[in-house]
């Protein structure tokens, strides 16, 4: 069987400059080089060091699309324009618009041009413009599948389309419910949990890396570092986090923030500016570490002592609620979105959103940084997880599903 995959057409994948849903594909990828069950396609936004790796691949081509010049600077404009002018909380989403729509349609003149039994798009519905454009949709009909891991935007004039899709295969219950209740459609619909390649986090930080890093971000050895993964957009809830340390009574610790909004593009968007200058009120206890590269994250977690995962606007199922598991780190989260379906209260402090957030947040971090055997229990209850989220039983699984 043959698979073209389309992705967002933002972040490369390979997934050399991060990104949660890219980093999923490149552990499919991995898999399927060890089973070589299918034939995979893979659309890209070109990246010298994502094509380099892609050089390795023996049962994947990854086809890769340069971005046009005047796309950049029109993007550039349009973000400007949303960040500065129309003062957008979500400016990061106006960022890469002419991008996509370029990277879209050279992915749509390439599936008119090729033949693939099935086609796979993973995560924005604009992609379904690459089916309606050359009228793709009724070439592939019967043929493509949705990888649902955010909410719906909108349709973009593809509802037709998108009510053909042969099967949503959503990252949780919560964004299955979600889909299906605003597409309103008899289209087949699975829930396919998401999984990690654990090799990459159960790595040991060395006694010597360890100290290097608090040397870096000024954190001595003595504190107890809590950390948020994640990128820097409201839904994430940094800011949450970070207005919750007025109710933490201890100062036996640090808070070290870990990603960016665009990933590894060097762009400051208006909620970074507002999570930078709140961070000056608690200058002594906040540290930014920027984008991290995915391969280095591991350290990150085994620096924490807990980590604080706010999510409050419908978070799917982050991938850092997984990464914290796999690495034993025990966590504070919120009921938000498909998050209690991947943790329970052994391993996790969950709040539930609709409760004052923030000094529910800062009561169970004081709790936490003064009960170390409650945290060391909390991270053995963290192995019985680790065990259902493996790259290899979420590949299995979605095999499954498109077949």
């Amino acid at each position: 069987m043959s698979l073209a995959i389309i992705t967002g057409g933002f972040l490369p994948v390979p997934a050399s400059k991060g990104g949660a849903v890219e980093n999923l594909i490149e552990n499919f990828i991995n898999m399927n080089e060890i089973k070589n069950d299918i034939k995979l396609t893979v659309f890209s936004t070109y990246d010298v060091n994502a094509e380099r790796i892609s050089k390795n691949y023996k049962y994947t081509k990854c086809i890769f699309y340069k971005v046009n010049p005047i796309c950049k600077v029109l993007d550039s404009m349009i973000f400007f324009f949303a960040k500065n002018i129309l003062r957008k909380k979500n400016c990061h989403s106006y960022r890469f618009i002419m991008q996509r729509l370029d990277f879209l349609n050279k992915v749509s003149r390439n599936l008119k041009n090729y033949d693939y039994d099935k086609v796979l798009l993973e995560n924005h519905p604009t992609l379904y413009l690459a089916l309606k454009w050359r009228k793709n949709y009724i070439k592939y009909d019967g043929r493509y599948y949705y990888h649902c891991h955010n909410e719906f935007p909108g349709t973009y004039g593809c509802k037709n389309i998108i009510d053909k899709t042969k099967k949503f295969i959503s990252v949780s219950e919560y964004r299955q419910n979600n889909i299906k209740q605003y597409l309103n459609n008899q289209c087949d619909y699975i829930v396919v949990k998401n999984g990690i390649d654990t090799s990459k986090f159960t790595k040991d930080l060395s006694k010597e890396r360890n100290i290097e890093l608090r040397k870096k971000y000024n954190i001595s050895i003595g504190e107890k570092i809590i950390i948020f993964v994640g990128r820097l957009i409201e839904g994430k809830g940094a800011h949450i986090l970070l207005e919750s340390l007025e109710y933490v009574k201890s100062n036996d610790y640090k808070v070290l923030i870990v990603g960016s909004a665009l990933n590894a593009h060097n762009v400051m968007t208006s909620y970074e500016e507002k999570i930078l200058k709140l961070a000056e009120k608690y200058k002594d206890k906040v540290r930014f570490t920027g984008f991290v590269n995915y391969d280095d994250l591991y350290e990150m977690y085994k620096l924490a002592y807990l980590a604080v995962l706010p999510s409050f606007l419908g978070d799917s199922a982050p991938l850092t609620v997984i990464e914290s598991i796999i690495c034993n780190v025990p966590l504070i989260t919120t009921n938000d979105g498909g998050i209690p379906e991947y943790v329970n209260k052994d391993c996790a402090i969950i709040i539930d959103t609709n409760t004052e957030l923030k000094k529910e947040i800062g009561e169970s971090i004081d709790f936490l940084v003064n009960n170390k055997s409650v945290v060391n229990k909390m991270s053995l209850a963290t192995q019985v997880f680790a065990k259902e989220y493996t790259i290899d039983n979420y590949y299995k699984e979605f095999i499954n599903s498109i077949k």
